[in-house]
């Protein structure tokens, strides 16, 4: 007897289920010019920034589109290589930070988008490479993937989560608080490969921490991903940030991220 063949695996279902699983909600604009108004956000970007850079290839790129360009942490830096960069985000206050590092250093080929995954891009031109820098956490991964792609005439390139920030797992057994990690970078991956494309993958280095992150600062951050704490688990939270000073995860992504690239003109 033959044994037949598994059925294929829809990865974009299962991604979809995995995000209803872990309550997974996304970020309104407004969250993003929020943070875009924090006068120490760029600092804590700058070790990514320059790893997501070090691996990126421009060798006979002329035009780029950067999607989820935030204050143009990469946008400008690849604007000095290349002829022209159309830069994309749906905040607002990230835009504006661009807008002004424009007139700041004189840059002159930068155009910034007011856009989202979801608007129309009809009149974003396509460019030879396309990048999503850490901006691919969203409701239908496999449509922003495809998306991606057709507006790259050669290559595109992505960074996706390889798993939870330091301390999340730990934290969440401290408060007893059942806790579901995000869709990781085997989803992408894998829609890739069902797309035809062959994605290459090499990983960046763990950004540095936030060592400046105070006992009140981690208790912030574990109402974000919990809820509502009571008085003894915020205790046991600061409690815990006093006594392992290596569990601090501020602000900073502390987690490794996959950085994905591949060809588009094959």
């Amino acid at each position: 007897m033959n044994t037949p063949l598994p059925q294929p695996i829809d990865h974009s279902a299962r991604y979809r289920q995995h995000l209803l699983a872990c309550g997974f909600q996304p970020k309104p604009a407004s969250a993003w010019d929020a943070r875009a108004a924090q006068s120490s956000w760029k600092r804590r970007h700058d070790d990514y920034s320059e790893a997501f850079l070090a691996r990126l290839d421009l060798t006979g790129i002329a035009t780029v589109l950067d999607v989820g360009c935030g204050p143009g942490l990469l946008s400008l830096p690849v604007a000095a290589q290349v002829e022209q960069v159309h830069a994309l985000d749906y905040s607002s206050g990230m835009l504006d930070g661009l807008r002004a590092a424009i007139a700041r250093d004189g840059v002159g080929n930068v155009t910034p988008w007011p856009l989202s995954w979801t608007d129309d891009w009809q009149a974003v031109p396509r460019c030879d490479l396309a990048i999503a820098s850490r901006s691919l956490m969203v409701p239908d991964l496999e449509a922003a993937l495809r998306r991606l792609d057709a507006h790259a005439l050669q290559r595109a390139c992505i960074t996706f989560a390889t798993g939870p920030r330091a301390g999340v797992t730990e934290l969440a057994e401290l408060l007893g608080r059942e806790w579901v990690p995000m869709p990781d970078h085997r989803y992408p991956i894998n829609m890739l490969l069902d797309m035809g494309r062959e994605p290459q993958v090499d990983y960046l280095p763990e950004s540095v921490r936030d060592l400046d992150q105070d006992g009140d600062g981690l208790v912030r951050q574990a109402v974000d991903l919990f809820g509502a704490l009571d008085e003894d688990e915020q205790d046991r939270v600061r409690a815990w940030h006093a006594r392992s000073p290596q569990h601090r995860f501020g602000m900073a992504p502390t987690r490794r991220w996959a950085f994905i690239q591949w060809a588009t003109d094959c």
